[in-house]
Order: C-alpha cells, then structure tokens, then sequence
C-alpha cells in the first residue's frame, strides 16, 4: 500500500470539515460522537449536579442531626462539621479544575460559525496556492526529466492536480457559506448580539461555580475563618420517668437523622466513584500512550517518524490536567469514608445510651407497677378485713372511707416519685396550685375538713335525729361535702315526716350561728311533761299521786328500753347521768300553781305514749270529783327541753 503524502491528508482533513459545516444534522456521526463523550469525557451537568449535592449534604450535616446531649456529641459534632468543609473543599477544587477537559460545545453559533468559516476559507486558499505551485515546479521537472521519470512526475502532477480542483470546489462553496453568515450577521442588532454576548458569559462553567461558592459564604469567605459550631447542649441528668421518655424519643429521632445522612453520604461516594471512573479511564490510556512513546522511541520501525520532546509535553500537560481533577476527588471520596465512620461511631454511641436509657425506664415502670400492685393487694385486704371483722355498719364505712384517702394519696405519692424529678420546681408549682385552690375552694375545702368531724366518735350516723338551722330531721346519708336530712315537722311535740330531703354543707359545722343538735349517740328517748293548772283550795298532792299513777302506767311499757339506754349512755361516757324515770314537780306561774310530771319517752313511741297518757288522764280525772274540784282546766303535754 502506498504512503499518502501529507498534502493529501491535509486536504482531506479540509474535505471532512467542509462537509461538517456542510451537513451539521448528520444523526449517526453526532450519536457516535455522543457515546465517546459519555464515556471519555467529563460532563459539565455532571460535575454542577455534583457541588449541587455536595452543598446539599453539608448543610444537611451541619444542621439536621441533633445532639442528645451526650458529652462525646461535641466531639463527633466537630469531626462532622470538620470533614464536611473539607469535603466541600476538595469538591470545588477538583470543579475549578475540571474545565479544560469539558467537552467543548461543537454546535456552531453564529459567531463562532463564522469565525470558522473564514479560518477554513482561507486555509483552503492557501492550501491551493501551494498546490498550484508544486503543480508548476512538476511542469518545469517533467519538461526536464530523463524519460524513466516522467510516468511517476506525470502521476504525481495528476494527483496534485485532483486536490486543487477539490480545493477550487471548495473556495466556491465556503466563499458561498461565508456570504450567507455575513448576510444573516448584518441582520442582527448590536443591541441583540450584545445580549447574546452577557448572557452566554453568565452561562459559562467558571460563573455557574462561582454562583454555587457564594451561597456558601462561610467556608469561602475573604477572611477564611471556618464557622462556628454551636456548643452541644448538656446532657440532662433528671431520673425522672418523663425525662427519661423524653431523651429515648431524642435519642431516637437523632439515630434516625444520622441513618439519614449515612445513606445520603453513601450517595455522594457513589456519585464520586462515577465522577472518577471516566478520568481514570483517562489517566490509563495517557500513561499507556506515554508508554507507548516510549517503546516506540526505543524501537523505532523503518518508516516511522520518532516521538518528539513535545510529544512527552502533551502528553504530561494531559495527564496533569487530569491529576488535578482526579487527586481531589480521590481525597473527597476518603473524607467522605471518615465522615461515614464519624457517623457510624456517633450512631453506635447513641444506640448504648440509648439502651442503657431504655433498661432504666423499663426497670422503673416494673418498679412503679410492683408498688402499685402492691396497693391494690393492700386495699384489698383492708376491704376484706373491714367487711369480716367490723360489724358496726357506721364504722366500717368509715374504715372504708379512710381506705380509699389513703390508697389515692400513696398511689399519687406513687406516681409523683416516679415520674417526676424536679422536685423543686413541683413545690412551686404545687404552692401556687394549692394557693388558688385554698381560695377558689374555700367551701369545698371546709367542707372536707368538716366531713372528718361529722364521722368522728360523737359525729352523726344514719337515723340520728339532729336539728340545725331550724330544720328538724332524720340522717339519711352523710357524704364527703354534704349531708342529708328527711325533714320532720308538726304541730306539737309528735313530729312527722314531711317527704322533703334537706342537704346542708358539711362546712356548716363551723358557722358559730347555726349550732347542730343531736341525740346522745346510742340513745333514742325525749323528756315530755304533763302540766295541769290547780285551784287555790286544791289538794295537791292528791292531783301529783293521780298524775305519777298514770304516767307509771303508761312507763312501764317502755322501762326496759330506756334503762338499756341508760346503761349504754353511762358505759361510754364513764358518768353517771340523772335516772329515767317520772319525776313529780309544783311550778308557781304567772296564772297560779301548776303541777308538773316530767317523763322519758322513747322517741319511736312518743306519740303513742302521750296519746295513752291523755286517754287515761281524762278518764281519771273524770270520774274522781275531788280531783276534778283541785284542777283548773285540762292537762297539757309539752317537750321538757325548750329552744
């Protein structure tokens, strides 16, 4: 095969240009063209899309983990916020660095068409004036040759010949293009080409960086001070139960932002790693070449031309220019593995405080839920102790009652201790509480304080008759704030029900205007009396024995139940108290002499007791006339207690 000659290479390299800018949509050279690209060359939306991220995860770094108050967070805080600046830096280096080998934009513009059209243009022509005058320094050898060498000079001059009508071919076609660019140039503006102008520059690599290190002022600011890390905050030290709950739920959500960030910092390694393959990719086949050089300078073939010195310099510019892209992005890749180790160790540190947490709380809850259990075990008791060894229904309602106070006030005691660990805060808190209370609930207050005095040894049961406030009535329930009475009421001294229910405040036992009246506990009797008015000649002894006569009779049927009373009133209070039996009595008034007979009844009976006491009276003194000259109109039976 024959060697070209180099004016034969030059212009069929002039040939493929012009058919370049002759057929720019040429779909399976520009694909081709793509693919090589793609897998040799950096890409600009790559390498933005990569400080982009880098920006993204350093602020991520910074501000979206946050410290449990661990003393060994503002160690890894700091290592964190170390190693993401440095990972920025090396980031924006290796981007700062990485334009000359950028895939230079091939789609002709108006300007730089132009400017290539009139490059190759004139190429072209000179390219055919040296052409033409090796075709005349042919002519003049031919004509001078020996005969032997005039087929090779001929041939020679014919393909020469070729080139130049190529090149004449193409002077007509560029000068044609040349034309129509100036044609098209000249209907722009200068108002519109300098649009194009500023926003081209805008657009360029180098701004978009710049752009990209301004929304970062406080790694690359002019003074280059670092920024300052905030101080971690302390870790709390309350044994509270809320407290402890409330570190798990930190503790948790800052293991659960540092997964995060692990995963998002495994993203930017990748991405790296991505950046890295198609350079060193480069860096293989620059130091191969450089080799290849070399085996071909120690073994040069006949017919090749040696390597030159500025061979090597190429080459080395080359390989340079790839160093400073690849060496900061190796560095960035091996920070980014320590900024994962700092997170890992930072999320094992959290993960056993969080366990050692989680092992407090759960062996308090046990502990809680031993005491309250233990609680329950003893209320239950209590209940079933009261139910089987006190049988005074008033008493053990009352065990009961207390039972329940203080069950609720260890339970809370319970609760307090376990939960909560400011204790200070909570006597403040509990003082300002209880100072509102003790006004707003003065009432209420009272009234519980009361309740304590109304079940007392002399305080009042179910069916005690009691009178306060001017309300007679039977106890039918005494509750914590209040009482009830079934109202009695009548004419006289025979009391019945009147079917209202009265409820008074318990805290009505300390207004000294309304005094409470009961029955002696244990007892149920009343003193009523018999008055009868004598004349000034009566026998009155004769009228007292005829009164004690009948209200013997009537007492009889009921000495029994008041002497058991009797005995119960002097058993608990360890005094003797005055007889229950009729006594005889002579009263002056203000109309005369009146006999008296005082007498106990028993409060059940009272009005059957009085009614009989009349009935046998009258028909007494009805039928003895001495009886009935000594007495001045008919008895009266009245209570022997007044006000």
């Amino acid at each position: 095969m024959r060697h070209r000659s180099p004016l034969t290479l030059h212009a069929c390299k002039c040939v493929l240009l012009s058919m370049f800018f002759l057929f720019p949509l040429s779909l399976a050279t520009s694909h081709a063209q793509d693919e090589k690209a793609d897998t040799t060359q950096l890409d600009e939306k790559q390498i933005l899309h990569h400080l982009n991220t880098v920006i993204t995860w350093y602020r991520n770094t910074r501000t979206q983990i946050q410290p449990v108050g661990l003393p060994s967070d503002a160690i890894y805080q700091a290592n964190a916020s170390r190693i993401a600046i440095e990972v920025v830096n090396k980031a924006f280096q290796s981007a700062e660095s990485a334009g000359p080998l950028l895939p230079q934009d091939t789609s002709p513009s108006t300007s730089s068409s132009h400017q290539n059209l009139v490059k190759l243009l004139g190429d072209t022509t000179n390219h055919n004036k040296q052409l033409q005058a090796q075709i005349d320094q042919l002519n003049a050898k031919i004509n001078s040759a020996p005969k032997r060498q005039v087929a090779a000079l001929t041939d020679q001059r014919d393909r020469l010949q070729g080139e130049l009508d190529l090149g004449n071919a193409m002077v007509s076609s560029l000068t044609q293009l040349t034309t129509a660019e100036n044609q098209k140039a000249q209907k722009k503006s200068p108002k519109d080409q300098k649009d194009q102008k500023d926003q081209s520059d805008t657009n360029t690599f180098q701004a978009s960086i710049a752009q990209l290190k301004s929304s970062i002022p406080e790694i690359f600011d002019a003074k280059g001070q670092e920024p300052a890390i905030s101080p971690a905050k302390s870790v709390s030290t309350s044994s509270g139960l809320f407290s402890q709950l409330h570190r798990l739920y930190e503790q948790a959500m800052s293991r659960r932002q540092i997964t995060n960030l692990l995963a998002a910092t495994n993203q930017l390694e990748d991405l790296v790693n991505k950046i890295r393959t198609p350079l060193r990719a480069q860096m293989k086949a620059t130091l191969q070449q450089g080799r290849d050089l070399s085996a071909r300078a120690d073994n040069l073939q006949p017919g090749q031309t040696p390597p030159t010195k500025q061979d090597f310099d190429t080459l080395a510019n080359s390989f340079n220019q790839i160093a400073v892209v690849e060496i900061p992005l190796s560095q960035e890749a091996n920070t980014l593995n320590e900024a994962e180790a700092n997170l890992t160790e930072w999320r094992a540190s959290i993960e056993r405080e969080s366990s050692s947490v989680f092992w407090s709380v759960f062996i308090r809850v046990l502990i809680i839920l031993g005491l309250l259990g233990l609680l329950f075990l003893v209320s239950d008791l209590w209940k079933r102790m009261s139910f089987k060894y006190v049988t005074d229904m008033r008493r053990r309602r009352q065990l009961l009652i207390v039972r329940r106070f203080v069950m609720g006030f260890l339970m809370g005691l319970v609760f307090i201790f376990g939960f909560v660990s400011e204790f200070s805060a909570l006597a403040t808190f509990a003082g300002f509480i209880t100072a509102g209370l003790a006004v707003g609930l003065q009432t209420i207050l009272l009234s519980v304080a009361a309740y304590f005095f109304l079940i007392g040894k002399y305080g009042l049961r179910t069916g005690d008759r009691i009178s306060i406030a001017g309300v007679t009535g039977d106890v039918v329930e005494v509750g914590i704030v209040r009482f009830y009475l079934m109202e009695l009421a009548g004419t006289g001294i025979d009391l019945q029900p009147t079917g209202r229910i009265v409820a008074f405040s318990n805290a009505v036992l300390f207004q000294a205007t309304s005094p409470m009246f009961r029955q002696l506990p244990g007892t149920g009797y009343a003193w009523h009396e018999i008055a009868i008015m004598l004349s000034p000649t009566a026998d009155h002894q004769l009228v007292e024995q005829s009164l004690m006569q009948v209200i013997a009779d009537v007492y009889e049927k009921y000495k029994s139940i008041l002497e058991r009373q009797q005995r119960s009133i002097e058993q608990r209070f360890e005094v003797s108290f005055t007889p229950l039996v009729p006594k005889t009595l002579l009263q002056l008034t203000d109309t005369g002499l009146e006999a008296v007979v005082r007498y106990p009844v028993s409060l059940r009976h009272n009005a059957e007791a009085d009614d009989e006491v009349t009935r046998k009276l009258i028909e007494l003194i009805t039928k003895d006339e001495k009886l009935k000259a000594s007495v001045v109109g008919l008895p009266k039976i009245r209570a022997a207690i007044r006000g």
